[in-house]
């Protein structure tokens, strides 16, 4: 009896031990498959197109609208209008404020900074005159 038990749990650790073989090399060909090139990273983050109504818009009222609107402007901030908006876009503390630049508030508060991808669209909508488009 103990030669059956002590073949089965040997037979038992073999399997284990290709197992475990066989997640390592999977995971060494899926780690392998990851690229360091920031310019390949970001290649889904269109900035050539970008409008107020399709990409700002809908990250404002998103991130920023219910804590700066008409009925509770945090910080006199009213962001529920593009007028709103447009004011801090031209004197600089929106963008500093989404990058967590150091002389501005860090918005969304308590939150991380806003992706890469989200501040290069809303610079390059500054960029092209920050339209109501």
């Amino acid at each position: 009896m103990q030669q059956f038990l002590n073949k089965h749990s040997f037979a038992n650790l073999s399997m284990l031990n290709k197992y475990h073989q066989i997640i390592l090399l999977s995971l060494f060909i899926l780690s392998s498959c990851i690229s360091n090139n920031e310019e390949e990273l970001y290649t889904d983050c269109d900035t050539n197109n970008v409008t107020y109504s399709s990409h700002i818009k809908p990250y404002i009222e998103n991130s920023c609208v219910s804590c700066h609107n008409t009925n509770l402007p945090s910080g006199g901030i009213d962001y529920s209008n593009f007028e709103g908006i447009k004011k801090t876009i031209d004197d600089g503390s929106f963008l500093g404020s989404i990058k967590h630049s150091s002389s501005y508030s860090a918005m969304p508060p308590s939150s991380p900074m806003t992706d890469d991808c989200k501040i290069s669209q809303i610079q390059a909508w500054i960029d092209q005159g920050a339209e109501k488009n």
